[in-house]
């Protein structure tokens, strides 16, 4: 068997333009822009960190609420009838409003 030689090998990604050789691969060069500057009157409502904690509060009382709905009522419970609307809108807004905190997060260009 033929041992290959390596002025035979065609690197495609020498060649092209943005691109940074490595050691162990080439590995694209993509400039981040820099988000616009806000005015100074304007602002998010509330900070990344207090949208989680708010959030996850309002889904632990969606819970709480929903145990305490539950356990008051035990026949019921034991009939599987379905619980009253309240508890558990709150809790997946609390979770919905979590997510997005983390969306905020993920999106941050620091």
């Amino acid at each position: 068997m033929r041992k290959s030689d390596p002025s035979d090998y065609i690197d495609w990604d020498a060649g092209r333009d943005g691109y940074i050789n490595t050691p162990a691969k080439f590995v694209p060069v993509v400039p981040v822009p820099k988000p616009p500057k806000r005015a100074s009157g304007q602002g998010n409502l509330l900070s990344i960190r207090t949208e989680e904690r708010v959030a996850s509060l309002v889904a632990a009382g969606g819970v709480i609420w929903a145990v305490y709905i539950a356990t008051t009522d035990l026949p019921n419970l034991w009939r599987m009838q379905i619980m009253p609307p309240g508890p558990v809108e709150v809790c997946c807004l609390g979770i919905l409003a979590w997510i997005h905190a983390k969306w905020r997060r993920s999106m941050k260009v620091d």
